[in-house]
C-alpha cells in the first residue's frame, strides 16, 4: 500500500497562502474595510490585482454575499484572541505566528496562575499573569492605589509616625479601592476564550473555503504524480490533494482521513470538525484529574468533533500483516528493503510531504514509521528544512531509532529533496 501523509507544507508548495500569518492579514483587510462601510468608498482598492482585495471589495461593494459578510464580522468582532494575535509581537515584529504554540503559553499560564492561587472555576481572578489579558479583564489599582496613600498623606503630615499610621489605616477603610470592572470567576474566563477560539476556527474555516478555495492553483507536484496513492492522511484542513491529483489515480480507490477535521462551508459553530488546540501539557499526575482547560486540547477536540482514528485501522492492520509473517518471510521483507527495493507487496511505502514531523504529532509518525514492513520517504524543501526534520524526528521516535533506520542493513528511512513545481 502506498501512504501519504501531508502537511501545511503541501499546500504552501502548490501556492496556496495557508500560513496563520496570511489568515490574520486577512482579518485585517476585513476589519479595514468594515471601518469604512458606512464612510467614504475604498475607491483605490477597487483596482487592486491581490485576490484579497478583490474578494473583500466584492463583497462589500458589490453585495456578493451579505450573510458571509456579516457572519465574519460576528466571528472577529470583540474576540480576544483575535485582538491578541494582532497585537502579538511575532506577529508584528517577525511577520509569523504560530497559533497553537502561542494558545499553549497562554493556557499554561492561566493554569500556573491558578494552581499559585490554590483556585477552583469558581474563584474570582485576581492576577492574570499574561500583560495583555490581564489588561482586558482586570482593572489595574496600583495608580488609583498610589493616588489615595498620597491624598491621605497630605491629611495627616503634621502628625506623629504612630498617628499617621493609625490615621492611615481608618483612611484605607473609608476609602476602599473597588475595580472598576466587574468581578470574572476563573469559570467565565475559561468559557470566554473557549468561545472565541470557536469563533476563530470558523473565521478560519470562511478563510479556507469562501476565500482560498477561490484561488487558482497552477503548479503541481511531480513528485505526487508519480505516487499511486491507496491512502492519504491529511493534517490540514483543505483538500487540496483532491482537487488535483485524485484524477491522476482514479483508477484506484483513495481513501482520506483528515486527521484534524475538513473546512466546510456549510460548517456551523455546532457542526464544525476542525481541531486546533495544543497538546497536553500537565505531567502525569495531572493530567487526568485537572481538566479546566481540556476543551482546549487536540485528544480531547478530536473526540468532540468526531474528527475519528481511522489511521488506527491502517496500522492494524500493518502490524497485523508484520505478526503474521513467517520469520523467512520477515527476513526477505527486510532484505528487500535495506537494498532499497520496496516494489515488494509485503511492503508498505509511507510518504510524507511538507510535513515538518514536529513532536505535536508524535503518536501518529510513531505508530506509522516504527513498522519493520514500512519504507518511510520524507520529501524536504532544502538543506534547512531538512536539518529540522532530522531534528525533529529524534525527538519522535528517538535518537538509537533514528540511526538504524536511515543507513545499513535495517534502513527504512530516506530523505528526498523536492522537485520543482511544475506550472499546470
Amino acid at each position: 500500500m502506498n501512504i501519504l501523509v501531508i502537511g501545511n507544507g503541501f499546500d504552501l508548495a502548490h501556492g496556496l497562502p495557508t500560513k496563520y500569518i496570511d489568515f490574520l492579514k486577512w482579518v485585517k483587510i476585513y476589519q479595514k474595510f468594515d471601518s469604512f462601510i458606512f464612510g467614504r468608498a475604498l475607491t483605490r482598492y477597487k483596482n487592486k490585482s491581490e485576490p484579497i482585495f478583490k474578494y473583500f471589495y466584492k463583497l462589500f461593494y458589490e453585495n456578493v454575499d451579505e450573510d458571509i459578510r456579516n457572519e465574519i464580522r460576528h466571528l472577529i468582532k470583540k474576540n480576544i484572541w483575535m485582538e491578541y494575535f494582532l497585537q502579538c509581537n511575532m506577529y508584528q515584529k517577525e511577520n509569523w505566528i504560530d497559533f497553537e504554540k502561542e494558545i499553549g503559553r497562554v493556557i499554561k499560564s492561566l493554569d500556573n496562575d491558578m494552581k499559585k492561587e490554590d483556585a477552583s472555576e469558581s474563584t474570582i481572578v485576581r492576577e492574570i499573569s499574561v500583560p495583555f489579558f490581564a489588561e482586558y479583564f482586570l482593572e489595574d489599582l496600583s495608580s488609583r492605589e498610589q493616588e489615595r496613600e498620597i491624598e491621605g498623606l497630605k491629611q495627616c503630615e503634621n502628625m506623629s509616625v504612630d498617628e499617621q499610621s493609625e490615621f492611615m489605616e481608618e483612611y484605607r477603610k473609608q476609602h476602599p479601592i473597588r475595580p472598576l470592572k466587574a468581578e470574572i470567576r476563573y469559570k467565565d474566563l475559561i468559557m470566554r476564550l473557549q468561545t472565541d477560539l470557536n469563533k476563530l476556527i470558523c473565521a478560519l474555516e470562511i478563510y479556507l473555503t469562501d476565500f482560498l478555495d477561490k484561488i487558482e492553483i497552477t503548479k503541481y507536484s511531480k513528485d505526487i504524480t508519480k505516487l499511486d496513492i491507496d491512502y492519504v492522511l491529511s493534517f490540514n484542513y483543505t483538500d487540496t490533494y483532491q482537487k488535483l491529483y485524485e484524477k491522476e489515480c482514479k483508477d484506484i480507490n483513495v481513501e482520506f482521513d483528515y486527521i484534524h477535521g475538513k473546512a466546510d462551508i456549510n460548517s456551523t459553530i455546532e457542526t464544525n470538525n476542525m481541531v486546533l488546540g495544543i497538546d497536553e501539557n500537565l505531567p502525569e499526575d495531572r493530567k487526568s484529574k485537572d481538566i479546566d482547560f481540556i476543551a482546549f486540547k487536540k485528544y480531547y477536540q478530536r473526540i468532540h468533533k468526531q474528527t475519528g482514528c481511522k489511521y488506527k485501522d491502517l496500522v492494524d492492520q500493518i502490524r497485523e500483516e508484520w505478526d503474521n509473517e513467517t520469520e523467512e518471510s520477515r527476513a526477505e521483507i527486510r532484505k528487500c528493503i535495506s537494498r532499497g527495493k520496496i516494489e515488494n507487496s509485503k511492503i508498505h511505502r509511507l510518504y510524507i510531504f511538507g510535513h515538518s514531523l514536529d513532536v505535536t504529532d508524535k503518536d501518529v509518525f510513531r505508530d506509522l514509521i516504527l513498522n519493520d514492513n514500512v519504507y518511510t520517504t520524507i520529501f524536504y524543501y532544502n538543506k534547512d528544512v531538512m536539518g529540522q526534520q532530522i531534528a525533529n524526528l529524534v525527538k519522535v521516535i528517538g535518537q538509537d531509532e533514528l540511526i538504524n533506520r536511515t543507513g545499513g542493513s535495517t534502513k527504512t528511512i530516506s530523505f528526498e529533496a523536492q522537485q520543482d513545481m511544475m506550472p499546470i
